[in-house]
């Protein structure tokens, strides 16, 4: 369809050009006015470095690097071409180059980019604003790349292959930029060829399945044996006693000192940890830190006031939490498993990397294969102990 324009008294036709028409450059026009205004073609994005080439044995480069308010990196290539040629694959290999950055990295590449522009401002300070967080956090940070290309025209070649890597899980988006004149000023024509705004919801979705199902084939094909259980600490600056001596049940503190882990608040919680078995071998994970200790099974599940601990003191107790289930309904009760600790360490000195494998469940598989590699290694576990057949 053609563009208007709308005068006092008529519409007057906008009439499709080129770039090289108007001698508007790819990299000297184009880019530049891209980078101060990113929305146009990427919206909600930061960008933090124009023609990023942070590598040692390669010269190419990303025409423009950011993320998004999710936190994942974004990368913009441009094309004035008629049809984009294959930028599509130029476009995944950087994606793959760039998939591990930390939050250090892209704040030391955002450093660089606002001294190359002559701007002031702290890195770190302005990436955390921009997402909304606190401080940083490497289990949400760059956990995905997306693609965008954007370009004067798309060819069935290159187009096709956007829909099937969309399709399998790939975020890429094909953006148009159709130059304008009126014989006079120049226009530019932004749309979004795909996936079209509409189907975009469906793409996410799809996006999602894959993924889980990626990883459910996983955890049935790789599974050692080893159990995820979260320490469930809602506020890891909480003491592990408050000033009237109760102990804080599920403080990590108090799960090392006496030998146990801890769940309640309903069956869903709860139940997963009471089904696992004397034998099982877990790792504790506290959410927002990272693994803080390696132990095996030593006693099954008992309501905390009926969960004995060596000399003979119910674990509530111990940790002066007397009444604490008998103020709430039997199916509300906190229970706690018996834990031997192999290896431990303070909140403080949790084991984590980037992409570390983490779950919102209580207790469930761990079949990551980095997380078994990395957790094996910090916490010096054989073969013939991640090999329970203890079941959920």
């Amino acid at each position: 369809m053609a563009i208007f324009e709308i005068t006092t008294d008529r519409l007057v036709a906008l009439h499709p050009t080129g770039f090289s028409d108007h001698g508007l450059r790819e990299r000297g026009d184009l880019q530049r006015l891209l980078r101060d205004q990113v929305d146009v073609i990427a919206p909600d994005v930061l960008v933090i470095s124009e023609e990023f080439g942070g590598w040692e044995d390669s010269k190419r480069r990303i025409d423009l690097l950011g993320i998004d308010r999710e936190a994942n990196l974004v990368v913009i290539e441009l094309k004035r071409t008629e049809d984009g040629g294959h930028m599509e694959l130029q476009a995944i290999r950087y994606a793959a180059m760039v998939s591990k950055m930390t939050f250090d990295k892209v704040a030391e590449t955002l450093a660089a980019h606002l001294a190359s522009q002559g701007r002031d401002g702290n890195p770190r300070e302005l990436i955390l604003d921009f997402l909304g967080w606190d401080s940083p956090d490497e289990e949400r940070f760059a956990q995905d790349v997306r693609i965008v290309l954007a370009s004067a025209e798309f060819s069935r070649e290159l187009t096709s292959a956007v829909l099937w890597l969309n399709e399998h899980g790939l975020d890429i988006r094909c953006v148009r930029l159709r130059p304008h004149t009126d014989g006079t000023r120049v226009f530019l024509d932004v749309q979004q060829i795909l996936p079209l705004p509409e189907a975009s919801e469906y793409f996410v979705n799809l996006r999602e399945k894959k993924a889980e199902e990626r990883q459910a084939r996983q955890r049935e094909s790789s599974w050692t044996g080893l159990w995820f259980v979260n320490v469930g600490m809602d506020d890891v600056d909480r003491p592990a006693v408050d000033e009237a001596g109760r102990g804080y049940i599920r403080h990590w503190e108090n799960c090392v000192r006496f030998g146990y882990v801890a769940a309640g608040g309903g069956p869903r919680y709860s139940g997963p940890l009471r089904k696992l078995e004397v034998g099982a071998p877990i790792l504790a994970y506290q959410k927002g830190e990272g693994y803080v200790g390696y132990g095996i099974v030593s006693a099954p599940a008992l309501p905390i006031d009926r969960f004995p601990l060596p000399d003979g003191t119910a674990l509530a107790a111990a940790l002066n939490q007397h009444d604490y289930n008998k103020s709430r309904a039997d199916s509300d009760w906190e229970y706690a498993v018996g834990v031997e600790w192999k290896v431990h360490f303070p909140l403080a000195d949790a084991k984590t990397f980037k992409g570390v494998f983490a779950n919102q469940n209580v207790v469930c598989k761990l079949s990551d294969v980095a997380t078994v590699r990395f957790v094996r290694d910090v916490f010096q576990i054989q073969d013939a102990e991640a090999s329970s057949d203890s079941a959920v």
